[in-house]
């Protein structure tokens, strides 16, 4: 059968069962599309990806279907593949989430042929989601061949946009290199121009790239910085000069600046470490090139040292500088500090605690916010609005809201564009959050708080079944009114009940002392005392370690007021890791949170709960455990490590 295809569009896939519709869409979007040969090649996926194409490819006599006999882990091979495979004059290449403008791609096709070129690339388009901007574009190409091949080195990044007239490729013999997978796509293309009898700038666009947010999973190749994606560098560095050097130019000194630095980056920004040997490979190519580059990047000060750790040849000295800084800053760190000793594995951690809710050192903030690569903002504060504003393009800043921040006006005063994710505790919290201070929701988090786990005893006495307890009682939202009654009622039932406060009284913080509606609130609560006589049934604990705070309670009762509910009630958690029972008045977004047995509607269903348990020791101790169980399921420490760390990966740097 006699070729009749413009040109072949190679489609490599692997897991796109969710945009490869779109892609091949976008090919056939044109009256002409019977001037196109799809060729797609599946890397073996396990969703439902070939299914799909496979019927694409019977309903559509110009596209053809293949599947990989194992997967390759990377796009190289099954291009190569698909080159063997097309039958089109022309070549191009489209990943399973981008897409082409297909009445463009002909009209470039057709100027290539009419220049009768080898090697044709124009522009790109850059879909972010939320805008469209033109990319890669030449201001100047010159007269020359030689001319073009430079400009397209200099201000082109080298995908796989391009134009291959297929005779060309096969009498190359040029082919993508399998043995890495960082700078293939570069080397293909340099290999190609530094072949290419005839190589043409087309001043147009037919291929669109959409552009992903960063995920830990579908980070680049580039991005990612382990021992083998250092080698690949390495190689695809030094491969680039050999080409390139045969054309006369050099690639050390045209893109090597750029690209050193970028590296730089991903190593701060995602990098886990690398081995001794990885770093030996890093440091001999730094000091080969160092006189190419060294005074070319123009480095800020952050990167001015790692690069310097690069150079010197110690290890220690690079593993030190590598880690990324996390600055953690805000007023009344209690919820975040316990975990420093667990974030400092992975992170060189700083502190800059706040006096107040917009009180710090002005001098002290500032030379934080220039050491950082990380700033946490623990709570939504002042000291979100403060590091928005001096938070640079490279820094990664996210900000981690409770509860009351929601009563404040700081969240009006956030600059949102230079935040990279909030942090909200719960689902209630995350979709108010969002909705009052109108953070934009792609920036939205869920994070839930977490336990010390660990540092808990799980071993009580028998009569805890007739102990309940309330870890913090100020201000009059937190329910003490309702304990009281509770007890009351138990203290009718059985006089072994005992009520166990926790925490400051009224007469220990100021500001409710002298509130006039709380300081009446707390007189109502002791003159409720006094006239059911529940002095002997109350012990009040003040203030210890938290973890002690749970050894002599049965039951921790969260009775707070649904006006302002909850963030979590850390309480709760706290408590089942101790083998207490939760016991909670509906509030919204508790669901989210606990299981429902824990959840109750009024005081009389928490009694009655109280009075079966105390009755029953197998009951307790089943509803103990459960709650125990749910506990450490889904709030230990070592899971909220686990998921801020994916986190402070995943999230778009840059704002």
């Amino acid at each position: 059968m006699e070729n009749h295809y413009l040109v072949t569009v190679i489609i490599t896939t692997y897991n796109a069962e969710n945009t490869i519709k779109k892609a091949v869409r976008s090919v056939l979007n044109t009256i002409e599309y019977q001037k196109i040969e799809i060729v797609m090649v599946d890397d073996c996926s396990i969703d439902t990806t070939y299914q799909i194409i496979e019927d694409l490819s019977a309903r559509y006599e110009n596209i053809s279907v293949y599947q990989m006999e194992k997967n390759s882990g990377g796009p190289s091979a099954p291009r190569n593949f698909g080159i063997s495979k097309a039958r089109g004059k022309y070549i191009t290449f489209l990943d399973d989430d981008d897409e082409v403008i297909a009445d463009n791609l002909l009209s470039m096709v057709r100027k290539a042929e009419e220049e009768d070129v080898d090697f044709a690339k124009g522009y790109l388009m850059v879909d972010d989601g939320k805008e469209k901007k033109i990319a890669n574009r030449l201001v100047s190409k010159g007269n020359t061949t030689q001319d073009t091949i430079k400009a397209l080195v200099i201000e082109q990044s080298t995908n796989a946009d391009c134009l291959v007239r297929k005779s060309f490729l096969d009498t190359s013999l040029v082919r993508y290199r399998t043995d890495i997978k960082i700078g293939e796509d570069s080397l293909f293309i340099y290999e190609l121009l530094e072949k290419a009898k005839k190589v043409l700038y087309i001043d147009e666009f037919f291929h669109i790239y959409n552009k992903k947010v960063n995920d830990i999973d579908n980070l680049s190749s580039t991005q990612k910085v382990s021992d083998k994606e250092v080698r690949d560098q390495v190689i695809a560095w030094k491969s680039s000069e050999e080409i390139l050097k045969k054309i006369g130019l050099s690639f050390y000194k045209l893109r090597l600046p750029a690209g050193f630095r970028n590296l730089m980056l991903s190593i701060v920004k995602y990098s886990n470490g690398i081995s001794q040997e990885a770093y030996q490979m890093l440091y001999e190519f730094a000091a080969e090139t160092r006189k190419e580059i060294g005074g070319a990047m123009n480095l800020a000060k952050r990167y001015q040292e790692l690069y310097d750790a690069i150079l010197s040849g110690d290890y220690e000295k690079y593993q030190k500088e590598s880690k990324r800084r996390m600055l953690i800053n805000g007023y009344d760190l209690k919820f975040i500090l316990p975990l420093v000793k667990y974030l400092e594995k992975d992170y060189v951690v700083q502190i800059d605690e706040w006096t107040g809710h917009n009180a710090h050192d002005m001098k002290k903030s500032k030379e934080f916010a220039e050491w950082a690569d990380i700033i946490w903002c623990e709570w939504l504060l002042g000291n979100a609005v403060y590091y928005t504003k001096v938070k640079n393009k490279n820094q990664n800043l996210v900000i981690r809201a409770h509860r009351f921040e929601i009563t404040r006006e700081f969240g009006y005063q956030v600059a949102w564009d230079k935040v990279d994710a909030v942090f909200a505790v719960s689902y209630y919290w995350y979709e108010k959050f969002s909705k009052v201070f109108q953070i934009p929701r792609e920036k939205m988090r869920l994070l839930s708080n977490y336990v010390e786990d660990k540092i808990y005893q799980n071993q009580k006495t028998e009569d805890v079944r007739y102990h309940i307890g309330m870890i913090g009682i100020l201000p009059k939202r937190k329910g003490f009114l309702r304990g009281l009654e509770i007890l009351k009622r138990l203290v009718f039932i059985n006089p072994k009940f005992q009520f166990y406060v926790m925490g400051k009284t009224m007469e220990e913080v100021s500001w409710i002392k002298n509130n006039p509606e709380e300081k009446e609130y707390f007189d109502l609560c002791e003159q409720y005392i006094k006239e059911n006589q529940l002095q002997e049934h109350i012990i009040y604990g003040g203030y210890v370690e938290r973890a002690c705070l749970y050894d002599s309670i049965g039951y921790v009762l969260s009775l707070s007021d649904d006006e302002v509910p909850e963030s979590f009630h850390l309480a709760l958690v706290e408590g089942g890791c101790s083998n207490s029972i939760g016991l909670m008045l509906r509030w919204s977004g508790a669901e989210y949170i606990y299981p429902q047995d824990i959840i109750f509607d009024s005081l009389d269903d928490i009694v009655e709960e109280i009075r079966k348990a105390s009755e029953e020791k197998d009951y307790y101790n089943r509803k103990a455990i459960q709650f125990r169980n749910y506990i450490l399921s889904n709030y230990t420490i070592d899971n909220f490590i686990i998921e801020v760390k994916n986190y402070l990966t995943r999230v778009r740097i840059g704002g």
